[in-house]
């Protein structure tokens, strides 16, 4: 079951999305500098923000607590806290001393630090100082190219990326001032800050990164078409029948949702191993038919390229019901659903 509402003009898009913890209000940028945090039901705007001088490429909120963290194209990152006095949001700048765009950003699960991807080959992982009342970095610099993509393990000391150079790295992220004394985590050694832990290859850019909620698994997908999930150091590898996905979200151990280019999540399922499940949204017949060989990618191709279009929709159209574009965000949104936003503007509650 899905219900979707218009967040922007269809011309516009949504850029990122984040939930508050109690789900009250969702925070999203509308493919701009803009930070808007909106009531989850109306979606009226409470409040509009604009201290990212460039668009604004990923927004988490603390798991616990009023604060967001934003990351954009200016290479900065702010966090955002709520002034429950003057009921307005005040931001502080994170100094993350990157020279490339800001991909994405994640707090830990433990609510003390957050790591930035960048187009700048490096991830900063932040935490704040409290004797100098600011936020500070430390820098993670064993990346070959852009790294587009962050996860974190459960414990909130690991944590795994996925760049452009064709690897999955897990890394360590301890930091003693703020996690104390260190721990071996299963499946991994202890070891200093910034040292790889792990490392696997892709047949392509690693788009996305997400670890099951026990860190049991950890799964990547690249823009070969493909999905892998790593699980006591044994790796599967999936190949999609859909384009590449540029979003993964564990629902539980055993379920994991992927989305991207196709504009349709995908549900994936482990049973004595991992497989494609099915799509959440339906497809229109044309794009359903069996076919193989050079012809139906054409084929495929070309409907995509109308999907949207007059001339798409005139034809039967490859649209899909709930989104009409790229997916550009996926996150939980309680009670065990997740949602969506993509290039349509759209905001795409989705429950199983």
């Amino acid at each position: 079951m899905a219900t979707f509402q218009q967040l922007t003009d269809a011309t516009i898009g949504v850029s990122a999305h984040a939930w508050s913890p109690d789900g009250s209000e969702v925070a999203f940028a509308p493919n701009s500098n803009e930070l808007r945090i909106a009531d989850a039901k109306t979606l009226e705007t409470k409040h509009s923000l604009k201290e990212h001088d460039m668009l604004i490429s990923a927004i988490d909120w603390h798991p616990q607590s009023n604060y967001i963290v934003t990351c954009a194209h200016d290479r900065n990152a702010f966090v955002w806290s709520f002034d429950d006095g003057e009921k307005k949001w005040k931001p502080s700048l994170v100094i993350l001393r990157i020279e490339r765009a800001a991909l994405d950003c994640r707090w830990s699960l433990d609510g003390q630090k957050f790591a930035v991807a960048s187009s700048a080959k490096c991830v900063p992982v932040c935490y704040y100082e409290s004797d100098n009342n600011w936020w500070v970095s430390k820098m993670i610099k064993k990346h070959k190219s852009s790294v587009l993509s962050l996860a974190w393990h459960p414990c909130s000391t690991v944590l795994a990326t996925g760049s452009s150079d064709f690897r999955c790295r897990v890394f360590s992220a301890h930091i003693d001032g703020v996690d104390g004394a260190q721990t071996a985590v299963a499946g991994y050694e202890a070891k200093p800050f910034g040292e790889v832990l792990a490392e696997f290859v892709c047949g392509g850019w690693v788009h996305a990164v997400a670890y099951s909620p026990s860190g049991a698994s950890l799964a990547f997908a690249g823009h070969d078409a493909s999905i892998s999930v790593v699980t006591n150091g044994q790796v599967q590898t999936i190949k999609l029948p859909c384009l590449p996905l540029t979003q993964l979200l564990f629902l539980d151990e055993a379920k994991l949702i992927g989305a991207g280019h196709d504009a349709n999540p995908a549900l994936f399922a482990k049973q004595n191993e991992w497989a494609f499940s099915r799509f959440l949204d339906e497809k229109k017949e044309a794009e359903t038919k069996a076919a193989s060989g050079v012809a139906a990618k054409m084929a495929m191709w070309q409907a995509k390229d109308k999907t949207g279009s007059a001339q798409g929709a005139s034809a039967g159209s490859t649209a899909w019901k709930k989104h009409q574009g790229p997916v550009t965000c996926l996150k939980k949104s309680g009670s065990g659903g997740f949602s969506t936003t993509a290039c349509d503007g759209r905001l795409v509650a989705w429950a199983l």
